[in-house]
């Protein structure tokens, strides 16, 4: 696989996306926990976990007890949405990618083969988000996006091989169902056979609505994730969920990240 920087693979849109950070680091969560990985995180969100509506003021309280560790990048109440933000064309976006990986600087090492496109909501940036698809196609590359479920994956993107980290947001995120359960979404991406339905766990209420929804769009591959931004949180969550995981034949994940780093950003 080569580290060298390639033209556009497949011509897509090449609008400027917003950017909250670019870094190399490990999967903390899922299937692919530990392996290395490319990150870009988008900025903007559809959503607002942890509110029922988009904070009005810094002093807001949380509603939900899942609480979103990325407010940064949509909670304009609490933060300033502009700092550090980059506008990146989708090719600018995997050329900043490629340059982090250090097979780049060095060839010695072997390549970074698996890439993470997050956010906020990276399926509200079709464009960019396609053309890494397709990028990494081009280059023997992996490619998970983190999304909440709740836009309909364009064909061309399933076609490009990705796989989905389907996070469906739950009664704790205090968001309203009708926004953050749409089942034409949901649907889709069951049926693209790519999706991996991750479900945040902040108490144990959120287990019984993890298994109705599981019955009413038959989710295959479940994956409980802690809630927390402490390694004494993760384990908490972690040991909640453990009996029931193994009970109702789900996988249970850690987040290899907050045990390491905390909740530091870029990691």
């Amino acid at each position: 696989m080569s580290a060298v920087l390639l033209p556009i693979a497949i011509p897509t849109g090449q609008r400027p996306a917003p950017i909250a950070e670019l870094f190399y680091s490990f999967q903390g969560e899922g299937v692919n926990l530990g392996r290395r990985a490319l990150f870009v995180r988008f900025l903007g969100c559809n959503l607002t976990c942890g509110y029922a509506e988009a904070p009005t003021s810094q002093d807001s309280p949380p509603q939900g007890s899942m609480l979103c560790d990325t407010e940064y990048t949509w909670n304009s109440a609490k933060h300033d949405l502009s700092a550090g933000v980059r506008h990146l064309t989708p090719q600018e976006i995997w050329n900043e990618l490629i340059r982090l990986d250090p097979t780049t600087s060095n060839p010695s090492l072997p390549p970074v083969d698996l890439i993470v496109v997050t956010g906020g909501e990276p399926l509200l940036h079709k464009d960019a988000v396609l053309h890494l698809a397709h990028q990494a196609a081009a280059t023997s590359r992996h490619i998970e996006i983190e999304t909440n479920a709740t836009i309909k994956p364009a064909l061309e993107l399933v076609a490009a091989g990705v796989a989905f980290n389907a996070g469906l947001k739950l009664a704790s995120s205090a968001v309203p169902r009708k926004k953050r359960i749409k089942p034409d979404a949901i649907k889709k991406l069951e049926a693209s056979g790519r999706a991996r339905w991750k479900f945040v766990v902040s108490a144990f209420d959120d287990l019984a609505e993890i298994a109705a929804l599981q019955a009413q769009f038959g989710l295959t591959e479940i994956w409980l994730s802690p809630e927390g931004t402490t390694p004494e949180r993760v384990l908490e969550q972690m040991r909640m969920a453990a009996a029931p995981a193994l009970k109702h034949g789900w996988n249970l994940t850690t987040r290899e990240h907050v045990l390491i780093w905390g909740g530091q950003r870029a990691r």
